[in-house]
């Protein structure tokens, strides 16, 4: 299949008779189900991995559209798609014109390319805090890690770190007696003094 595009653009040609999978394609072949319970990696929302627990499994329905400028996104939700309703009447077809509200609240004109139904995991991590993720981004006790996710893996057993998730009571002392400079020792008239002579 060829793509001609405008110069300086890159024309894309695929033979589909000896297209062999990506490694990345096998590797997503290869991921094993996952189950409620079942101990796991993930992304916690600071950014680094964590050991985690899978609470819930459900099913979410994403759609893939591509832009008019080229971009493309296949993690919209129905309701993003606002020149249809498609919570009640379901997806567009295929090559339909769409408006979309992006997240940065503009409305973009694209083009509907398909609807996937994706299973997504609740996992629930050691600090109590609980977040919905992909397949793509949970990882088993017993996969090989990518460097990215080796590289921010974190350790946060037996609770060291509950410190930082709860507030801390402030204790309310009186004032620090102000201690004055030796410099100035001489120069220096007692507050009560002041408000008298001020008075």
């Amino acid at each position: 299949m060829m793509q001609p595009d405008d110069w300086p653009f890159v024309v894309f040609i695929t033979c589909f008779r000896h297209k062999i999978p990506s490694q990345a394609e096998r590797a997503k072949a290869a991921l094993q189900d996952l189950a409620v319970g079942q101990a796991v990696i993930s992304k916690h929302k600071n950014g680094r991995f964590y050991q985690c627990e899978v609470v819930n499994l459900t099913k979410e329905t994403f759609y893939e559209v591509n832009f008019d400028d080229g971009s493309f996104s296949d993690n919209l939700y129905p309701e993003d798609i606002v020149s249809r309703d498609c919570l009640q009447l379901g997806p567009p077809s295929e090559g339909d014109i769409v408006q979309v509200r992006w997240t940065d609240g503009q409305i973009y004109g694209a083009t509907f390319v398909a609807s996937h139904v994706i299973q997504m995991y609740q996992v629930e991590f050691e600090d109590g805090s609980q977040l919905m993720a992909k397949r793509d981004d949970v990882y088993t006790l017993d996969e090989e890690l990518p460097k990215r996710v080796k590289s921010r893996l974190s350790v946060a057993s037996d609770m060291r770190f509950t410190e930082i998730f709860t507030e801390k009571e402030v204790k309310q002392e009186r004032k620090r007696q102000r201690v004055i400079n030796s410099r100035y020792r001489e120069d220096y008239i007692e507050p009560a003094l002041y408000r008298a002579i001020m008075e």
